[in-house]
C-alpha cells in the first residue's frame, strides 16, 4: 500500500465522511449525490480530506471489506452500519495515508463515542490495533480472492474476463486508478492550442487529446478556478470520451436537437459550443436538454450559464414524452442513456460497493424503453446517438442489435458518417457501434453507436 501525502484528519471531516459511508453502505444514494448533498457540512478547507476519505474508502473497498469481514467474529447490524463505516476509514487510513497509526486509530475509537456508541471503542480499538500487528499476514492471506486480487467485486471480474479477455487487464488497471483531469476547451472562445499556450503561462502543463480536437490533460490536476478564464466560460472538465459526442453528432445552427438524460451536462454544453463556434449571429442551435432530477438540472443551467450559452431544460423522464415533448421532431438526438458505468469506475468508485448483477438486467429494460420512446421523437433522415459509459454488451452492442431488429425504419451508420474527419480508430469495433475501453492516462470507458433513421 502506497501512502498518499494527506495531513492528519480533522473531525469535522470524518463525522461526515462517516456519514456519507453508511450512506452509500446502506445503498441511499452514490458518492457524487452524497458528496453533494453533504460536503458543505465542513469548513471549505476540509473539502479535500473528505473526498480523500470518502473515495479512498469506495476505491479500496474489496480490500478494506476483506479485511474487516476478516478481523471481526461478526458482521455489524444494519442499525451499526455507521461503526462499520468508521472501521473503514480507520483501516484506510492505516493502510494508504499519512495519518500516524496511533493518530488514525484514536479518532476511530473517538469517533464511536461522537455516534455515542461508547460500547463499540475496545472492539474497533482492538481490531485496528490487531491489523496494525498482522497487516501483511492479512493481506496475504486475502490476496487469493479474486475481489482482493484485482480490487474489483468478484461479479465484475468474472464479466470483465468473459467479455473482454484481451482488454482485461487494462480493465482492471485502469479502475483502480485514479482518473486523470481532462479539460474540454471551448473552441468558441479560444483554439486548444491558444488555451494550451494560455494554461503553461500559468504553470499549468497539459497535453493534446487523441480522439478529441477538443481535450487537453493536465499532467498533474487543479482546481477549476486555477484554470485561465474558467469562470468566463473558456474550458471545462470532461472526460476526452464524452466529448466525441459533439463531434460525432455536428450539431449545425438551426437544427433542433436533444440531448435526453442530459445530466451532469457536459455534453449539453458541448453540443452548444460546437455549434456556436460555426455560427452567425443571428442563428443559434435550438437544443432541448431532459433530466429527471431537479438538483441536476440546477447544475446543468449553472454550467450554461458560465459558458454564456441557453437551453430548453426539461425537469422529465426522457421516456414519458407526454411529460415533455411538444411534437415537433428533432434533426438530431444524443441519447446517453441511464448505464452501470462500468466503464468509469475509477470516477465513480463507489459502484465497487452497490452496483450488483440484478442492476444490469433492470437497467437494460430501462434503457430500451428510453430509446424506443425518444426513436419517435426523430424525424426521417435524422440521426440518434446511442452512448453509454458502461462495458457490458447486453448494454450496448445487444441492445442496438435488439433494437435495430425491432425497428425496420432504423440502420447503423459509421461514427464518422456525419464528421468524416473524426478519429474513431480508438477501443474496439464491435458488432455494432464503437466500444472504448479505459486507460491509465486517457480517456474513460464508452460506447457509441450512430443510427440513422429511414426516409420513408
Amino acid at each position: 500500500m502506497k501512502p498518499t501525502d494527506v495531513p492528519s484528519i480533522q473531525h469535522s471531516a470524518r463525522q461526515v465522511a462517516i456519514q456519507v459511508v453508511t450512506n452509500i453502505l446502506l445503498q441511499q444514494g452514490s458518492l457524487s449525490t452524497q458528496l453533494a448533498r453533504h460536503q458543505h457540512d465542513v469548513a471549505s478547507e476540509h473539502i479535500p480530506l473528505l473526498k480523500e476519505l470518502c473515495f479512498g474508502v469506495c476505491r479500496q473497498y474489496p480490500l478494506l471489506n476483506s479485511i474487516a469481514l476478516h478481523l471481526l467474529n461478526h458482521p455489524f447490524e444494519e442499525k451499526d452500519m455507521d461503526l462499520y463505516a468508521a472501521l473503514l476509514i480507520g483501516l484506510y487510513q492505516l493502510g494508504y495515508m499519512n495519518t500516524p497509526d496511533h493518530a488514525a486509530v484514536n479518532e476511530t475509537v473517538e469517533a464511536c463515542r461522537i455516534l455515542n456508541k461508547d460500547w463499540a471503542t475496545k472492539l474497533i480499538n482492538a481490531v485496528l490495533r490487531r491489523y496494525q500487528r498482522e497487516a501483511d499476514d492479512i493481506i496475504e492471506e486475502l490476496e487469493a480472492m479474486p475481489s482482493v486480487e484485482y480490487n474489483q467485486p468478484k461479479w465484475l471480474v468474472k464479466r470483465f474476463k468473459k467479455h473482454w479477455p484481451e482488454q482485461f487487464e487494462q480493465i482492471i488497471e485502469a479502475s483502480s486508478a485514479h482518473p486523470p483531469m481532462c479539460i474540454r476547451v471551448n473552441e468558441n472562445r479560444v483554439s486548444r492550442e491558444t488555451y494550451k499556450a494560455k494554461m503553461a503561462e500559468e504553470g499549468i502543463d497539459s497535453e493534446n487529446g487523441q480522439l478529441s480536437p477538443t481535450a487537453l490533460y493536465l499532467r498533474s490536476a487543479v482546481r477549476v478556478n486555477e484554470l485561465p478564464e474558467f469562470d468566463e466560460g473558456f474550458s471545462s472538465v470532461q472526460d476526452e470520451s464524452a466529448q466525441l459526442a459533439a463531434h460525432i453528432l455536428v450539431p449545425e445552427v438551426g437544427e433542433h436537437v436533444l440531448d435526453a438524460c442530459a445530466a451532469p451536462g457536459g455534453k449539453t454544453g458541448h453540443l452548444l459550443e460546437f455549434a456556436a463556434a460555426k455560427q452567425d449571429q443571428e442563428e443559434t442551435l435550438d437544443l432541448t436538454a431532459v433530466e429527471l432530477e431537479p438538483w441536476r438540472l440546477e447544475k446543468i443551467e449553472a454550467n450554461l450559464e458560465r459558458i454564456g450559452l441557453m437551453a430548453n431544460l426539461q425537469c422529465a423522464d426522457a421516456g414519458d414524452l407526454d411529460t415533455w415533448w411538444d411534437g415537433a421532431q428533432f434533426d438530431k438526438i444524443l441519447l446517453d442513456v441511464p448505464c452501470s458505468a462500468t466503464g468509469v469506475i475509477r470516477r465513480n468508485p463507489d459502484i465497487k460497493i452497490n452496483r450488483k448483477p440484478a442492476d444490469i438486467d433492470e437497467l437494460v429494460t430501462i434503457q430500451k424503453t428510453i430509446l424506443a420512446q425518444v426513436w419517435t421523437t426523430l424525424k426521417p433522415g435524422g440521426h440518434l446517438l446511442y452512448a453509454t459509459c458502461s462495458l457490458m454488451p447486453e448494454e450496448n452492442e445487444q441492445q442496438v442489435a435488439a433494437f435495430l431488429t425491432s425497428h425496420d425504419d432504423a440502420k447503423e451508420v459509421p461514427l464518422n458518417a456525419l464528421n468524416p474527419v473524426l478519429n474513431v480508430a480508438s477501443g474496439v469495433s464491435v458488432s455494432h457501434g464503437q466500444q472504448l475501453f479505459p486507460t491509465i492516462k486517457g480517456n474513460d470507458g464508452f460506447y457509441y453507436c450512430l443510427i440513422q433513421k429511414n426516409i420513408v
